[in-house]
């Protein structure tokens, strides 16, 4: 399985764990890297979305707020979407 949180991210089930995986371009495409290993796919959304939040420039509480509300509808979202074909997902 794989879930795509965005362009540069994504998790990837393995046999043996779950991968947080990051983009970089290379020659154009992208090069698909592990940089965490997890045991449960919970633990691996909840460090992504944790990661978003910690890298996010925000500089004060109502921007800190904004941005958790935010990246809590889009990892929302994602559940929703999981098991859906692509035509379906929004």
């Amino acid at each position: 399985m794989q879930i795509t949180i965005d362009e540069k991210t994504r998790i990837r089930g393995t046999e043996h764990c779950w991968q947080l995986e990051r983009a970089r371009i290379v020659k154009g495409a992208p090069e698909w890297r592990a940089t965490k290993y997890f045991t449960t796919v919970a633990l691996a959304l909840q460090e992504a979305a944790q990661h978003e939040i910690r890298t996010t420039p925000a500089t004060g509480l109502i921007e800190a707020i904004k941005v958790c509300e935010a990246v809590m509808e889009k990892y929302g979202r994602i559940f929703d979407d999981v098991g859906k074909f692509p035509r379906e997902a929004e």
